[in-house]
Parts: C-alpha cells; structure tokens; sequence
C-alpha cells in the first residue's frame, strides 16, 4: 500500500510503512526514486491541506504499481460528479 507525502514542494508517493505524515525532518524513499525531507510547510492537518503539486515522477509509478492507467493526454478535467446544468 502506498500514502501520499508532502515534501519539497511536491506531494510524492511513498510505501505505507507509517501512516499520516511524517514529522519534520524525516526523509523518506519516493516511488520516483528521491529521498526528500519534510518540512515545516509540509505537515497538514485541519485548515492547512496540501496545495502543492503531485511529482509526476511518482504519479506514474504510483499508477504502474496499482495497476491503474494513465490519463489520456486529449482528457479534459472535469468537476468530479456534476452534471451541466439543465436549462
């Protein structure tokens, strides 16, 4: 099982060997093959989530390793569960 981690300005993928965020100044092996440090901007919590952008590095490994496909690079975003207005 893998988590999602917030360091270095980037949320990387990491093995689930400790649940939640790691306290500042723990280094931990990403899926894209970095080892980043937490910072203090890194730890989230109620009112302070996480706004930096996932490393693509990652997000891909992360996808492999789950078996989950890749985005098609001609998709859209969406708003996850609206419909567009009827009028």
């Amino acid at each position: 099982m893998y988590v999602w981690q917030q360091a270095e300005g980037q949320r990387h993928a990491r093995a689930a060997v400790h649940f939640g965020s790691l306290d500042v100044g723990a280094t931990f092996a990403a899926l894209c093959g970095s080892e980043p440090t937490v910072g203090e901007n890194d730890i989230h919590g109620p009112g302070k989530p996480w706004l930096d952008p996932t490393c693509l590095s990652c997000d891909t490994a992360f996808r492999r390793a789950l078996g989950i496909p890749a985005p098609r690079p001609d998709a859209t975003p969406r708003a996850g569960g609206l419909s567009k207005a009827r009028g």
